[in-house]
């Protein structure tokens, strides 16, 4: 009983090698409703559209071809425009119309004019293909939004190309240590502080500067290690000294970018200058600077690092930083590459910065 108890509380993902239409009918014949799926109570026995697929003229008279939510795509069915009570999706569905239409007109190929009745055939796959790539992202800033555990939120955003979401991001709130590395999270010590910002601190016990001022921006040049309050410390949650475990504030956008640099992240909001932003926690002329933080870890050779703005981004603006993370304090000798240029594999950057040195390493 208990190798099968310890055996049930392990989770176990593997491919599912039936499509969904065929998922969708086995929910609907049980009477079963599943979110993923678009399934719902709502829609088990009632009709929903969930996007247009075609569009056609018969004797004067307007339809749309309808993708039913939750339902097979063997279930669509030509419905006359009176009947549809869905004017953002019959406004989705003419948006993707055009904007097919003037991605034709820069590729300069020439098409065939719509007799105004039918959609060629073309244009009707674009369309679907647009409307299940939108449905996908979707899918995927729900499960993002799911998974975070800071304050802002997530937002998909594709308006380049066709792409779904990309297969080999994985979303993680914490530092992600390879095989063999071992953190030790189990500090000894903490201050007792009652105002960390008058009294002797965990940065000063480090021998190093007090990171942020009281309005929560760095103040400490690049390259300067980072300790804030930690575990052991008796300030509490609003401690000056906690900023970077409080993770981003900023609600920030995952968007396709247009030049072929594949996925990046830009700021929905205006980001004050020398903010903290965003935790690297992963396994250009740069808005963003990188720091190393210490807080329940003090191992100086694992340090968090921590994006701060090294200026006022505005909402909208892609967030960028050197690759090459100058100033996070590993600059020593040993660390700097000194092979000769044309024996090494170098990628090319696409930042498109003035200052840009051309290349990521």
């Amino acid at each position: 009983m208990a190798a099968a108890g310890a055996e049930a509380q392990r989770v176990w993902c593997v491919p599912c090698l039936v499509s969904l239409d065929t998922l969708q009918e086995l929910c609907r014949q049980e009477k079963l409703t599943c979110k993923s799926m678009g399934v719902t109570k709502r829609n088990l026995s009632k009709y929903e559209v969930e996007y247009l697929c075609d569009y056609k003229v018969e004797k004067d008279m307007e339809y749309y071809l309808v993708k039913w939510k939750g339902w097979p795509d063997s279930t669509n069915t030509w419905e006359p425009l009176q009947n549809l009570k869905c004017p953002l999706l019959l406004q989705q569905f003419y948006n993707d119309k055009h904007n097919y239409s003037s991605q034709v007109k820069k590729g300069k190929v020439i098409m065939p004019k719509d007799n105004n009745k039918t959609l060629k055939p073309a244009v009707a796959e674009y369309i679907v293909k647009k409307a299940k790539q939108r449905l996908a992202l979707q899918r995927w800033q729900e499960e993002l939004n799911r998974r975070k555990t800071h304050k802002g939120m997530i937002l998909v955003e594709n308006t380049v190309d066709l792409q779904g979401p990309p297969l080999d991001f994985f979303y993680i709130n914490e530092y992600k240590p390879a095989p063999g590395i071992s953190l030790v999270n189990e500090v000894t010590f903490g201050c007792s502080c009652t105002d960390c910002f008058l009294e002797k601190c965990c940065p000063a016990e480090a021998g190093v500067l007090f990171a942020y001022n009281k309005k929560q921006q760095i103040r400490i040049p690049p390259g300067t290690p980072i300790y804030e309050c930690n575990s052991r410390c008796q300030c509490g949650p609003d401690c000056p000294n906690r900023i970077v475990q409080k993770g981003t504030q900023y609600s920030l956008c995952i968007f396709r970018t247009s030049n072929g640099r594949g996925w990046g992240v830009k700021t929905l909001v205006k980001i004050k200058k020398m903010s903290f932003v965003m935790e690297y926690v992963g396994e250009c002329d740069p808005n963003l600077q990188v720091f190393n933080v210490f807080i329940d870890n003090l191992d100086t050779r694992l340090p968090r690092i921590a994006l701060f703005s090294t200026r006022t981004i505005n909402a909208g603006e892609e967030l960028t930083f050197d690759y090459q993370m100058k100033g996070s304090g590993d600059i020593s000798s040993d660390s700097l590459d000194h092979s000769p240029a044309k024996k090494r594999v170098r990628t090319v950057c696409k930042c498109g910065a003035v200052t840009c040195r051309g290349y990521l390493n």
